[in-house]
């Protein structure tokens, strides 16, 4: 584990790799003034001959110097923040510097020279939650922006960050420890209330305990939607040699990632493709023809493909015009148990229809096969249908319309489900008659749970290892 203090420091915000520009970002009161030794000012808004002594949310242009001799670096752009309004609360410099490698190396050594060390993965977040800045749910949200492909991902990563989650939260614990607070007047005081107020108190008291448990209950039951966003939606492509797999799978993908021929086996291992579907993330899965074989490498893929059907959260089950009944039911049935959501896919129908194919459906339905499609991945013909079917797949998770609720970290998860059930057993004491003193300490055991999600109870090793997961330089 890293070894932390306050002292200034620094690293490249932006991505590796040659850019137009890149960000150093510097953070830790007093970092300006180290920053002046390798800064140089030529033009500044007021005059301003040092970097420490722009106001705040100024800029200024000058260049970056070697400490050592003077020799100029690069020509930058210097932003000076204040402390306490930055990023992560403190004293913070950013330097906006042309984007080859080695210009940031150069720079950082400079800054190096002058005092300031480099940041360990996550420090500058780590600051920002430690400053009061932001709640470790929200920290732990920045990475999830930085790392979102589609819309979907953004919206629910945002929302935790600074949205409508993040106020529920805020809204879910601040009323527990409002409750908290009355029932501890019960328990260590004497009120001169009459039986019939104190009985009302404690009516108020249940019913804002149950407000709160049917929030959570909500939020937890959002996880379906919010772990596809934060995993992926897996949907596996299984069948057949030559069924139409890899096929689909370019077609899907909008470009031949796989190889297609008419040689039976062609396709020996799992390939898998990313795609953004309607603004789900879902990785696309092409296996190898299950068959029967003496090839040990061909065997080795098909039992691959077994695998990646009991991992996914989908299954097309590929079934060509030239399948028989027996065969598509004796290939489903192998699959179906270890997947709820089987779709049967007709392929092929550019090159005409399956002869047995109200037979094949029939005997699918008794299997559990609810849904039959045909397509042509050669033709696009009813590709969008099976767009649609990932669709309805993710929308009947439950969850509400909007990304706007939606839990997508496992940790944040786990928590709110101990919450909940913590709760529960808060609001059992008081239906039951245990006491306040037994509903009193069954909450305070469900804010404990919550806490490590806002990070009010959170151990410093899970909050340290928790910002080690980030990137340098957020």
């Amino acid at each position: 584990m890293y070894s932390y203090d306050d002292e200034p420091i620094c690293a490249c915000s932006t991505p590796a790799g040659i850019s137009g520009i890149a960000v150093i970002r510097i953070s830790g009161n007093g970092c300006g003034k180290l920053a002046d030794k390798c800064s140089v000012i030529l033009r500044s808004s007021g005059d301003y001959k040092k970097l420490s002594e722009l106001p705040g949310y100024t800029c200024a242009f000058g260049y970056v110097k070697d400490p050592a001799d003077g020799d100029k670096v690069d020509e930058v752009i210097f932003t000076h923040f204040e402390a306490p309004h930055s990023y992560t609360g403190e004293e913070m410099v950013e330097i906006s510097s042309h984007g080859s490698g080695a210009v940031k190396q150069e720079i950082l050594k400079c800054l190096g020279m002058s005092g300031i060390r480099m940041a360990y993965p996550g420090e500058f977040s780590r600051r920002a939650f430690i400053n009061g800045k932001m709640s470790l749910a929200s920290a732990e949200a920045v990475m999830d922006v930085i790392n979102s492909e589609t819309e979907r991902q953004l919206e629910a990563a945002g929302s935790l960050m600074s949205g409508k989650l993040a106020d529920e939260i805020s809204y879910i614990e601040k009323n527990l420890y409002d409750q908290a607070a009355m029932l501890e007047t019960f328990t260590e005081f004497d009120t001169e209330d009459d039986e019939e107020t104190e009985n009302a108190k404690l009516e108020e008291v249940k019913d804002n305990l149950s407000d709160c448990h049917d929030r959570l209950t909500a939020l937890c039951k959002g996880y379906g939607k919010g772990r596809i966003l934060s995993e992926r939606l897996r949907v596996a492509l299984l069948g057949l040699p030559n069924s139409g797999k890899s096929t689909l799978l370019n077609t899907l993908t909008g470009f031949d990632r796989a190889i297609v021929t008419e040689v039976a086996g062609t396709t020996r291992d799992t390939i898998e493709v990313q795609v953004n579907i309607n603004g789900i993330p879902v990785t696309l899965i092409d296996t190898a023809g299950i068959r029967e074989t003496d090839d040990l490498i061909e065997s080795m893929g098909i039992g691959r493909a077994y695998e990646a059907g009991r991992g996914a959260d989908m299954i097309f089950y590929m079934i060509p015009p030239d399948m028989d009944a027996s065969e598509a039911y004796s290939g489903v049935k192998d699959i179906i148990e270890d997947c709820d959501s089987v779709i049967a896919v007709f392929s092929k129908s550019d090159t005409g229809d399956n002869p047995e194919h109200e037979e094949i459906e029939k005997r699918l339905k008794a299997l559990g096969v609810k849904d039959f499609i045909s397509i042509s991945a050669e033709e696009d013909l009813n590709i969008d249908k099976l767009e649609d079917e990932i669709i309805d797949y993710y929308n009947d998770l439950g969850g509400g319309a909007s990304e706007g609720l939606l839990i997508t970290n496992s940790r944040h998860y786990t928590k709110f489900v101990k919450a909940s059930k913590k709760l529960s057993l808060a609001l059992d004491a008081l239906d039951n008659g245990l006491g306040t003193e037994v509903c009193a300490s069954a909450l305070r055991a469900c804010l404990d749970e919550i806490g490590e999600v806002t990070g009010k109870t959170v151990s410093a090793t899970l909050a340290d290892t928790i910002f080690s997961r980030f990137c340098i330089g957020k």
